[in-house]
């Protein structure tokens, strides 16, 4: 996506185009025309394309059937402008229902990105996730703030990571600046019913390894980002180093397109297997991937090599907590 910057009527008209886009390409899709025609654009025509939900071969579309997820980047609805959050908190509150009706109307669920919230605790980068009757079951809240742009003095950090199980596929959220700290994800490896009242057992005897249970832990890990062209070597990288030491896919999410002063974001989202493997990846442009994510890849990687059993560790500092939403 490409972002309007501070300009939040614009990037809800973008984000209605590209699903209205996206779904056309599918058979037999029902949809609801009306909402598609009040988010066009004042000349009647649909912005352009601009999320990373779906996939940049369109001959695929009518064949892999009709998605179950949708993920939007982190903060769609201002652009990355930490300078723009506050005074634009309300407008961003539009959001969360504008999500919600698209989830209705496409029946599909959505991570919605980010965007600004205000909570009692102030203002928070949120990561919205809706079902498919458009109903917000919980919010990720960016735990580590990217403090040289601003960020920190605009909006104050979650401290919980959330595991979203959406129909049978588990997903660890994290927001950009999140990637760079695997302890955080790590958390999401060691996952448990007992964290949500009490630090995991870190107590370990001499060459003794703890079994993983790996019910609830995620298959896929997520980072919804805007992050800059400049620095896109290190995303990759380590992008792909979650993946490995979380025997995870992992979905690295980017912006695309100008943010400020010839700066510009990354663009170039991917999709990564397990064994660190790409998938799916676009270019520097407004694109979609869509692909699937295969549970039974993520269990037999983790059988075959036993990586999170044998670990020493297993209390990173932070406590997920674990929602679901039932397939209908």
């Amino acid at each position: 996506m490409n972002s309007a910057i501070g300009d939040y009527a614009a990037n809800e008209s973008k984000i209605a185009s590209l699903f209205s886009e996206f779904y056309a390409g599918f058979e037999n899709c029902a949809l609801d025309t009306d909402f598609q025609e009040s988010n066009q654009d004042k000349n009647g025509q649909n912005g352009p394309i601009i999320s990373h939900c779906a996939i940049n071969e369109p001959n695929k579309i009518t064949k892999a059937g009709l998605p179950d997820i949708v993920f939007l980047p982190e903060v769609w609805t201002l652009g990355w402008a930490p300078e723009c959050f506050e005074k634009n908190v309300k407008k961003n509150e539009a959001a969360l229902e504008f999500l919600s009706t698209l989830a209705k109307n496409y029946n599909v669920n959505i991570i919605g990105g980010s965007y600004i919230r205000e909570t009692e605790d102030g203002y928070k980068n949120s990561c919205p996730v809706i079902n498919r009757n458009g109903e917000a079951i919980a919010f990720y809240d960016k735990i580590h703030l990217y403090s040289p742009d601003g960020e920190a003095k605009a909006v104050k950090s979650g401290n919980t990571p959330l595991i979203a199980d959406i129909e049978g596929l588990k997903i660890g959220l994290s927001i950009c600046y999140d990637i760079r700290f695997p302890e955080l994800f790590r958390s999401y490896m060691a996952y448990s019913e007992s964290s949500k009242a009490a630090a995991y057992d870190n107590t370990l005897s001499k060459n003794q390894t703890k079994p993983q249970k790996t019910e609830n832990i995620p298959h896929l890990l997520v980072n919804l980002s805007a992050w800059p062209k400049t620095r896109r070597a290190q995303y990759d990288a380590m992008a792909k180093s979650r993946a490995v030491e979380n025997q995870s896919y992992f979905l690295a999410l980017s912006q695309t397109g100008l943010i400020k002063d010839n700066i510009y974001n990354s663009g170039c989202s991917e999709l990564i297997h397990p064994l660190g493997e790409t998938i799916a990846v676009l270019n520097e442009d407004e694109g979609f991937i869509f692909e699937t994510v295969d549970t039974d890849i993520v269990k037999n990687v983790r059988e075959t090599f036993p990586n999170l059993s044998n670990r020493k560790v297993n209390d990173f500092g932070f406590y997920p907590e674990y929602v679901k939403i039932e397939a209908k």
